[in-house]
């Protein structure tokens, strides 16, 4: 089947599903979203085996036991986050909203050069971007979808709530632009970058990472503020908000980005150690670091041999 013909299906598919469960109270779309995602991590073993040997890469003196408890509470948290994403009344979700460490970006935001929210896919990542929103101007730079027709509905969502999205292929120049209008633009810094990263060590390991948000912080003197969304054992929110990481006194050169960038990921690491199954463990994250390496090791060659050819 080919490929636009098949995202079509599976959207009207979806649409179908969304309008008919829609009548359903939430508490009840809530239990079906669980149970969806149950079967087909647990049961029919959708991404489970890449979940499981990260976690067990992570966590060498864990018990299968202990690995397969946090698996299946994985699942069961990405069932609640689909839930609430597509289904839920935001405005009531966001009264049960606990912030820990909120003056951190109200600090940062004083400075006026914009800030960087550097985060990653915890909990209810989408809700704590919309709670944000509602306080203060916030774009999102996000992948697209490989259904467009899912992309544009999910994304249509979104701006309801009068978030900006940015697609990542085109972002730098929106970026720049929303940064100097004094926005607040969320990066996702936990996913796989490959050859285009920085390698650095994440949860233990060697890991490609990518490097635009350390680029532009030190281009422009932005703030970086690190901020995690956990889901609590009763069901509501808290939004954590690390201390500003300021790009003061980092140069536009490997060694200072991936200082940087490790620096960001490391506070937001702390987080996943804590409440494991609140991650993603479903992405391939430490794919292909070794081509990182590679590509790192001309550029260092490439600026040594520039440093030593230059008029002293």
């Amino acid at each position: 089947m080919r490929k636009p013909l098949q995202s079509r299906i599976e959207f009207i598919l979806f649409i179908a599903f969304y309008y008919i469960v829609n009548w359903l109270p939430f508490c009840v779309i809530k239990f079906l979203a669980i149970q969806f995602m149950l079967f087909g991590g647990m049961i029919l073993g959708i991404r489970r085996k890449i979940a499981k040997d990260n976690l067990k890469r992570v966590f060498p003196e864990e018990s299968p036991k202990e690995i397969g408890k946090i698996l299946r509470a994985m699942y069961r948290e990405m069932g609640i986050t689909s839930a609430e994403v597509y289904f839920a009344n935001y405005e009531k979700l966001y009264k049960n909203v606990e912030l820990d460490g909120w003056e951190h970006l109200e600090q940062a935001i004083q400075i006026g050069k914009g800030v960087i929210l550097a985060s990653c896919h915890t909990g209810n990542w989408e809700l704590a971007g919309r709670f944000v929103n509602t306080k203060y101007k916030l774009s999102v730079i996000y992948k697209k979808l490989r259904n467009r027709y899912f992309d544009d509905f999910t994304n249509n969502l979104r701006k309801k709530d009068g978030l900006i999205m940015i697609e990542k292929k085109k972002a730098l120049r929106k970026i720049l632009k929303l940064l100097k209008e004094k926005y607040i633009v969320t990066i996702m810094i936990d996913q796989n970058a490959r050859k285009d990263g920085v390698l650095i060590d994440f949860l233990g390991h060697p890991a490609s990472t990518f490097v635009g948000m350390a680029k532009i912080a030190i281009k422009n003197g932005t703030p970086i503020v690190p901020a995690i969304a956990i889901r609590l054992p009763d069901g509501t929110h808290k939004f954590f908000f690390e201390p500003m990481i300021s790009p003061e006194g980092y140069k536009n050169n490997l060694n200072d980005i991936r200082e940087l960038t490790e620096k960001v990921s490391k506070q937001i690491e702390k987080y996943i150690l804590k409440y494991p199954s609140q991650w993603f463990w479903v992405h391939r994250r430490w794919r292909g670091y070794k081509k990182a390496k590679r590509i790192e090791a001309t550029c260092l060659r490439k600026t040594t041999a520039r440093q030593a050819n230059s008029p002293r």
